[in-house]
């Protein structure tokens, strides 16, 4: 829920509360101010029938249809009090003076009506016009706050904007603009801080990898060499020169484990931004021929059902990369006369082949976890598992009688 839809509900809850209860106290408060007034005119109706009594005057006379007149023999006070009347075949309400009133030696009870109708007319629209004048007032600043709120939660929308297109693969110093508010101000200093502390953080975890790259690869390559030299000797031993062979293995394994390792850094800092358009047949053929000594070793059969206009969107190198190393697993775990089946449907990639379940312990595509493949430096698929992440394309791994990688490009970005 927006935070202008949330304040709008809350304003127009609060104001139907007080528009109830501000209309029930206005209905008594008025009816008691108008009835206040109604008995002031009665007592002034009381003055005016003893002023119009003269003694030469048949009291009585001064009976109508809202004065009734009638002996008594009692004297009482002044009372005012509430009595209904039919009319016309309805219940009416007055309000009445009753006193007494002595005239030629003797006492009459004096009883004078006022209606309440026009009164109750008067409450009513009364009532009506204030809560009217009141909900307008209401629905003015409504309206007001809510085009307040709005300009001040522009220059709000205007950040997530900036934050939502922020790209952590070439993170920038973000500026963002100034408002009349103090808190959006903080919060934007806050993300330029951020901004900047992450340019920062980022061109020195490029620069710790591209120098740990050099650094280490150079040395490797250095013993490699050596080993090598060492290797054309003449007056080496044979477990002198198993021993060489160790060395140069174990140094071959590390460089790659390296290259491997920051391959994965480079795509986690989303280093490879651009992007192409690839034919998926053209690439699948190329990698096919690039092991295709190692096929005809292993008498493994191909079949590939790819459509020639099928095509995918991703970077040249990622892309050389990923099917580099799932056609090389479905090389190297496949067995002996064994059969590869290659096909795309509906945005989907399936790459299957023969060969036995794999002995594995825990998630196939975390690093480092290998088969009984001691050859294999268990970091392939994570790398294949790092650039689908990176593209949005859905990878799962199965095995029912065969290995079975599914490429979902659905939601390939």
């Amino acid at each position: 829920m927006k935070l202008t839809t949330k304040t709008g509900l809350s304003f127009i809850s609060l104001s139907a509360i007080f528009f109830l209860l501000g209309s029930v106290f206005m209905y008594f408060a008025v009816r008691v101010i108008l009835a206040d007034d109604l008995s002031s005119r009665l007592y002034q109706m009381q003055k005016d029938f003893i002023q119009n009594l003269s003694n030469d005057l048949d009291i009585n006379n001064l009976s109508n249809k809202n004065t009734f007149i009638s002996e008594s023999f009692d004297l009482i006070e002044p009372i005012i009090a509430d009595t209904v009347l039919i009319e016309n075949g309805k219940y009416v309400l007055y309000r009445k003076i009753r006193f007494t009133q002595e005239h030629k030696n003797k006492n009459y009870s004096i009883e004078i009506l006022q209606s309440q109708t026009q009164t109750d007319l008067l409450i009513w629209r009364i009532v009506l016009l204030n809560v009217l004048l009141a909900m307008t007032f209401f629905l003015i600043i409504f309206f007001l706050n809510q085009l307040s709120v709005k300009r001040g939660l522009r220059i709000f929308y205007k950040t997530v904007s900036k934050l939502e297109n922020y790209n952590t693969g070439q993170p920038e110093i973000i500026s963002f603009e100034n408002t009349e508010i103090d808190e959006l101000n903080k919060l934007t200093e806050i993300f330029e801080k951020m901004s900047s502390k992450i340019s920062a953080d980022f061109k020195e975890q490029k620069e710790y990898t591209e120098n740990v790259s050099h650094e280490i690869q150079t040395p490797l390559a250095i013993i490699s060499s050596k080993a090598d030299e060492l290797l054309q000797s003449e007056n080496l031993k044979k477990n002198e020169m198993e021993k060489l062979e160790i060395i140069m293995n174990t140094t071959s394994r590390l460089a790659k484990i390296n290259q491997a390792l920051i391959l994965l850094t480079k795509i986690e800092n989303k280093s490879y931004a651009e992007k192409s358009s690839f034919s998926i047949l053209q690439i699948i053929n190329e990698k096919i021929d690039f092991y295709s000594s190692l096929i005809n070793e292993k008498d493994i059969k191909v079949k590939i059902d790819i459509e020639q206009n099928a095509k995918i969107n991703m970077n040249a190198y990622l892309a050389d990369t990923l099917f580099l190393n799932l056609i090389k697993n479905a090389i190297m775990h496949n067995i002996k006369g064994g059969v590869i089946n290659i096909y795309y449907k509906s945005k989907t990639l399936q790459i299957n082949n023969t060969g036995n379940k794999l002995d594995v312990d825990g998630d196939i595509f975390k690093r480092f976890v290998r088969s009984v493949n001691k050859e294999s430096l268990g970091i392939g698929l994570s790398i294949v598992k790092k650039i689908c992440d990176f593209h949005s394309i859905t990878i799962s791994y199965f095995y029912t009688n065969q290995h079975e990688f599914k490429l979902d490009f659905s939601d390939e970005q």
